[in-house]
């Protein structure tokens, strides 16, 4: 059976995968930087909902603690002015008019009828059995009631209920106030007019007690089987991307108001949002590709001359550093740009390893020098003595001059070390080597501790004159 040959590809064949493979890591690195933008965006589009639903929740919470604020001022200075049914109106029409929010005041009687109101059609009504009625005259605290729903004004408003306590008595008067918390208004200016954008307040029951929705008006509606107030009541708050009340998919967040059940909804159409983000990525991937397809023609037409040679060059050049020829460089300026980065990297690498390699030597040297030396007494050590004799005796044999050698004892050193301490025999051994380096005065003269408190001078080229003298 014939062998059959693999077929192998060819020279610019193999430069064009080659410099495909060069730029993945760049490709890679730009889808990267695209999908990580696109995710950037998007999550800077649910920190933006979340924060609207939160300013509108906490222009809500404002709101009512300044209307608590204000009506407990009221409640004192009922009592203190103890205002009569005649003059009830008129003086709370003086503090309903320094907060707007507030659209009436009326006074309860213990018997729970408005005994006097700032609208005339609710004085005298019968409102005992109302649940906020009872907490307070039972608790005497403020109340605050659940969203209550307008429709003929397509607005809701909350209902806070303060006690008016008379000192000694144990009636409790009740003050009502119907607080309109303009909260769309408080969302952010020009929201309205944002593209796609929806916004709610939802009830516990699911009910849309106020809301903006492409221009279309929600008030009224219920919507407690749908995805979004399933989602938006199942927790305090958070986001969510799914369908609004027209159908459009949005990205949502949402908040809990607190002390009731309702919750402030806020989304952007998620098609505006991500529109400009798919043109941008779409723009980049087309970018990638580009880049991509110009690398293939430049790797066909340029070929050899600028990608192989440069390689090969590169090669011999790591090659030459790994033999140990640190002072070899490359010239990348011929080549095409993309190589210089290598031809540096390979330069800065034999750089380092040629410093390295003067940090080694020094190293080296320092460590010969501490084995030559004695750590007491500072002089050179037997080892070292042996050695530079062993040289000098080799070059006055062949010179034919002399060498003078002396050899010190410390006499008694052994009952001075003895009677005073190793301490001080340490300080006399290199009080000694002091001195023999002070009287070695010849640039060859040579001292070292031999052993022990056995010292020598080593004096090259000295006579026996000189050695005694010395």
């Amino acid at each position: 059976m014939p062998h059959r040959r693999t077929p192998r590809l060819s020279i610019r064949a193999r430069l064009m995968l080659l410099a495909l493979l060069a730029v993945a890591p760049l490709i890679i690195d730009r889808v990267h930087l695209t999908e990580t933008g696109r995710v950037e965006r998007v999550q800077t589009a649910y920190a933006e909902v979340v924060t609207l639903a939160r300013r509108a929740r906490d222009a809500q919470v404002e709101t009512i603690d300044a209307t608590r604020a204000l009506l407990q001022v009221v409640a004192r200075a009922y009592v203190a002015v103890d205002a009569t049914p005649a003059n009830c109106a008129t003086f709370l029409w003086g503090f309903v008019s320094d907060a707007p929010w507030i659209t009436s005041l009326s006074v309860v009687g213990a018997d729970g009828r408005i005994a006097c109101s700032t609208r005339r059609q609710a004085i005298g009504l019968d409102v005992s059995d109302r649940d906020y009625v009872k907490d307070v005259q039972r608790n005497r605290h403020y109340v605050l009631s659940d969203y209550l729903l307008e429709r003929s004004y397509e607005k809701s408003s909350v209902l806070m209920a303060f006690p008016i306590v008379r000192p000694g008595s144990t009636e409790t008067d009740v003050l009502l106030a119907p607080v309109d918390l303009h909260w769309l208004a408080r969302i952010g200016q020009g929201l309205e007019s944002r593209a796609g954008m929806a916004a709610y307040l939802i009830d516990g029951k699911g009910t849309v007690l106020a809301g903006v929705q492409r221009r279309e008006r929600l008030v009224g509606r219920r919507y407690d089987n749908h995805p979004l107030v399933q989602t938006v009541q199942a927790q305090p708050d958070g986001t969510a991307a799914l369908e609004g009340f027209d159908g459009v998919r949005r990205i949502f967040g949402f908040t809990q108001i607190p002390g009731t059940d309702a919750r402030i909804v806020v989304g952007f159409e998620e098609r505006e949002v991500l529109g400009r983000i798919d043109r941008d990525s779409g723009i980049a991937y087309l970018h990638v590709a580009f880049f991509a397809l110009l690398t293939m023609i430049a790797a066909w037409l340029v070929g050899e001359h600028l990608i192989v040679e440069p390689i090969r060059a590169l090669a011999r050049t790591a090659t030459r550093i790994g033999q140990g020829d640190l002072q070899v460089r490359t010239d990348p300026e011929s080549w095409a740009p993309e190589f210089a980065p290598l031809a540096t990297a390979l330069a800065d690498m034999a750089g380092r390893l040629a410093a390295r390699e003067r940090e080694l030597r020094s190293v080296n040297e320092h460590l010969e020098e501490l084995a030559s030396i004695d750590a007491l007494s500072g002089l050179a050590n037997r080892r070292s003595f042996d050695a530079r004799l062993a040289a000098e005796w080799q070059q006055a044999a062949e010179a034919g001059h002399t060498i003078g050698l002396l050899m010190i004892d410390v006499d008694h050193f052994k009952l001075f070390n003895d009677g005073y301490g190793h301490v001080q025999g340490d300080t006399c051994l290199r009080q000694i080597g002091r001195v023999l380096t002070s009287v070695a005065e010849g640039a060859s003269d040579f001292a070292a501790r031999y052993g022990g408190e056995e010292f020598v001078l080593l004096m090259p080229g000295a006579g026996l004159d000189r050695a005694v003298e010395t």
